[in-house]
């Protein structure tokens, strides 16, 4: 089965909101619509699904026009969870459930035994079974949206139309019900299901397809590779996201946001070199960058983690060969990013014999007058690997004035205070 949309024009009143609006749905495809808070997404999905009539253009459903089909026949076909949803009445969970077998009744398609056992199955994938005998009015508003939804999939339609149906859940329920919908999707009946999404990570980790809007338009169309870049991102959030890639999936990653209208920070022109590795340094680089603060690191073995997440970032690194021991030339590109920093940052990065000459960097940067920071609550001690040189190293740099903070954050925060200290007043 698939859903087209064809030079779709809708609005409220004389208020337009969609302007020549095309897109498709196949069975078996999982689809995106993504996009900032009013730019069409909650209208264009009540286009589709027949719940509002467009000012021009058509919905075809199996190139048939949705027109020409009575509500019966539709809500067999297509299953739609709305944004939002009052609950008025004290019906139980288990009837609102049952409200979604209703189309198949008037049908003649369906009897009680069915009707339970898709009610069942629905709350069971929706972790609502429990909720089963209570009020839907004394409900939270995740155990609300997640009865919504398993009313839609208890009315068994072969497309499913979904606004924001992540909204008000946890994050565990989040993935559970993403991991559901590519199920079903993947799933003999394959599925066809068009999903309105705020969070980009979940929207790039599991669609097939993302549908970017702005202003009532379709911006781009395609894969999440070829939608989740910065430029296409920047033109429709306003804002400067950094694109990397999930290590564990291969999948894109937004790994850093910065509204383009953002002021520029007091702390510009601070150049902070970060010492770390192993993924130490994730957390860091990204609060150090959006504080507008010019950021290296090194030296890094290529193939460490925290190497893909500086380039992702823009940032300048020093790079030794994968598994190697930090040689010469290596050493002495880290040496010239140490002397043009002012801070030198240390991560919970272990130390072996391979990365502490970028301990004896720290120490020449303090010796030249440079800030030395140590993050985490814990000594090198817990994660020395060279007979204790690494302790030696980190004692030198504290009797020499380095400082220690548990958070990147934290330190930000005394750094900012510091220089700008009416502001904490």
């Amino acid at each position: 089965m698939n859903l087209a949309a064809r030079s779709i024009q809708a609005g409220y009143l004389a208020q337009p909101v969609l302007f020549d609006i095309d897109l498709r749905l196949e069975s078996g495809e999982f689809v995106g619509l993504i996009g900032p808070n009013g730019c069409g997404k909650s209208t264009l999905l009540r286009i589709i699904s027949g719940v509002m009539t467009p000012v021009s253009g058509s919905v075809l459903l199996d190139d048939r026009n949705l027109l020409s089909f009575n509500k019966i026949d539709i809500a067999l076909k297509m299953g739609f969870v709305p944004q939002s949803e009052t609950a008025v009445f004290d019906f139980t969970v288990r009837d609102i459930v049952l409200m979604g077998r209703h189309p198949h009744h008037r049908h003649g398609s369906s009897n009680a035994a069915d009707d339970y056992a898709a009610v069942n199955r629905a709350l069971a994938e929706t972790d609502a079974i429990h909720l089963a005998d209570r009020p839907i009015t004394q409900l939270s508003g995740g155990e609300h949206r997640r009865v919504l939804l398993a009313r839609a999939l208890a009315q068994q339609t072969p497309l499913l139309l979904l606004d924001e149906p992540t909204a008000h859940l946890d994050v565990t329920h989040q993935v559970e019900l993403m991991l559901l919908l590519l199920k079903l999707s993947r799933s003999d009946q394959r599925v066809g299901v068009i999903a309105a999404l705020h969070d980009l990570n979940q929207a790039a980790e599991f669609c097939d397809r993302l549908i970017l809007m702005r202003a009532g338009k379709v911006i781009a169309e395609g894969t999440p590779f070829e939608i989740m870049n910065s430029g296409n991102l920047r033109r429709a959030y306003e804002a400067d996201m950094r694109v990397g890639t999930n290590t564990a999936t291969g999948r894109p990653m937004i790994l850093g946001i910065e509204p383009v209208r953002k002021t520029s920070a007091p702390s510009e022109s601070h150049h902070v070199h970060l010492i770390c590795g192993g993924g130490s340094g994730g957390l860091i680089m990204g609060p150090l960058i959006r504080q507008g603060m010019q950021v290296t690191a090194g030296v890094l073995n290529r193939l460490d983690t925290d190497g893909d997440i500086a380039k992702a970032l823009d940032i300048e690194v020093a790079f030794e060969e994968p598994f190697s021991t930090i040689g010469a030339a290596s050493l002495e590109e880290g040496r010239r990013m140490a002397r043009n920093a002012q801070t030198i940052v240390i991560s919970e990065v272990p130390f072996g014999f391979g990365n502490l000459p970028n301990l004896e960097l720290a120490l020449e940067a303090q010796e030249d007058g440079k800030n030395v920071i140590l993050l985490g609550r814990t000594k090198i001690a817990g994660r020395d690997f060279t007979n204790s040189l690494a302790s030696e190293y980190e004692t030198r740099l504290i009797h020499g004035g380095a400082e220690r903070y548990d958070r990147i954050e934290d330190w930000l925060d005394s750094y900012l205070n510091r220089l700008c200290p009416h502001e904490s007043n």
